[in-house]
């Protein structure tokens, strides 16, 4: 299949690129130390760790990035291996990573 968006060459997308099909879900995300929420749009397919690197990134100019966070999902600790539809988001959820 070839994708093409006017001013860029043609390009041919990988079969199992175009066989992946995921949802985009907003969410709020709190990060500890920030000041404000912040609205992330994930896929449903991200890991858990993929989003709480995306808020983190989100919010770089406030907080700085940490290595070892979790993220809290209904007062949950979840594990940072589930995806989001593992975990059961759904739009508008809100999840915390907090450091640790």
């Amino acid at each position: 299949m070839v994708i093409t968006t006017g001013s860029e060459f043609e390009k041919t997308l990988p079969p199992n690129l175009l066989e992946q099909r995921f949802m985009p879900v907003p969410l709020y995300g709190f990060l500890q130390g920030d000041t404000i929420g912040l609205l992330i749009l994930a896929d449903d397919g991200d890991t858990l760790e993929a989003l709480a690197q995306k808020l983190q990134a989100a919010a770089s100019l406030r907080v700085a990035a940490r290595h070892l966070v979790r993220v809290v999902y209904n007062n949950k600790t979840m594990d940072p291996a589930m995806t989001v539809a593992q975990a059961g988001f759904e739009a508008l959820d809100r999840f915390d990573v907090l450091s640790g």
